[in-house]
């Protein structure tokens, strides 16, 4: 297919004169989609999303360090004697940190978010001069059906959960909950539940699904962003949590065709967990086998309802040259 941009710089034109790149538009010729294809392609974000993230940790160890010898210089020189002393050391600090776990996270989000939407932003500017369909964008009334779904899953999963006693076959998944869950509440709402989010839905939903679904179906994309997605939470119960939630925001993603979609689902189901965890809904939910099976068949029924109303949902792109007032920008 001819590119129009490169046909203007070449002289080309049509009956209504030379053609003009749209204003907003960076100059020069479209590049076809195939040179920006790859494996790096679709990983990228998330390399540079733990690059930060190891990097932050690396510094705040580091920035421990230093002040706990700084403030202690008398024993840590009696502790260079000892191996010993040094391992029980060492030790410390990493328990130091993992009582930060929830700050670290927050602060590396607010790194990688910036990044993030500066590499979201160039593959949609990318998408309009290569000429791919965007899916339209779905009002924001229709965004209760994504609310609802969220609301359900996070609270049904958790009773499944819950109820299978799957936890206390994870060690992993105990100390990564009480090392998230012992900063300070307002600090939980802030890191787990509005930065954190947001960082995993541009870095997963807004560009690693994205770019695998240039390459593949939506079954393909979705799978495979949904199964890196489980593993990197690192123990079997969040795996299996990621995993299906992952599976649905990849489909409100592909719904709504924007990213807002899935980032707001994912807003609520953290706020939703950290709130439930911080007053003990789920220990008074587990306290009364009755009501807590009830719960899960509501939050099923309810989830099911939802999932329906976003099927609904017209997800082709406009026609080329129409109007569609709910389409955005992503």
């Amino acid at each position: 297919m001819n590119n129009p941009w490169e046909d203007q710089q070449h002289g080309g034109g049509n009956e209504n004169g030379p053609l003009r790149m749209p204003e907003g538009m960076p100059t020069g010729p479209a590049v076809p989609p195939a040179k920006r294809r790859g494996i790096w392609y679709a990983w990228k974000p998330l390399v540079i999303k733990y690059v930060v993230s190891i990097a932050v940790s690396m510094l705040a160890v580091m920035g421990y360090t230093f002040y706990y010898i700084s403030k202690h210089a008398g024993e840590m020189a009696a502790a260079m004697r000892s191996q010993q002393d040094m391992l029980e050391f060492s030790l410390s600090i990493s328990e130091k940190m993992l009582q930060y776990t929830t700050q670290l996270e927050g602060l590396s989000a607010l790194i990688v978010i910036p990044i993030m939407l500066y590499m979201f932003h160039g593959d949609r500017m990318y998408d309009k001069m290569a000429g791919v369909a965007q899916n339209r964008k779905a009002p924001l009334v229709k965004y209760a059906a994504v609310i609802g779904i969220a609301a359900a899953m996070c609270v049904g999963l958790n009773n499944l959960i819950l109820i299978s006693d799957m936890a206390s076959y994870s060690a992993a998944f105990e100390q990564t909950s009480e090392s998230l869950y012992s900063a300070p509440f307002a600090m939980q709402i802030l890191c787990l539940g509005v930065l954190v989010p947001i960082c995993e839905e541009l870095v997963f939903r807004g560009l690693m699904f994205r770019r695998m679904r240039g390459e593949m179906s939506f079954l393909g994309a979705a799978f495979y962003s949904s199964l890196v997605f489980a593993v990197l939470h690192g123990n079997m119960v969040q795996m299996l949590y990621a995993f299906a939630t992952g599976m649905m925001l990849a489909y409100v993603y592909e719904k709504y065709g924007s990213v807002r979609a899935p980032a707001s689902a994912h807003i609520v189901m953290n706020l939703i967990s950290v709130t439930a965890t911080q007053f003990g809904l789920y220990g008074w939910l587990l306290a009364d086998k009755l009501r807590i099976g009830a719960v899960t068949v509501v939050c099923a029924a309810f989830a099911a309802t939802m999932f329906l109303l976003i099927q609904r949902i017209d997800e082709k792109p406009a026609a080329p040259g129409g109007t569609d007032e709910t389409n955005g920008a992503a």
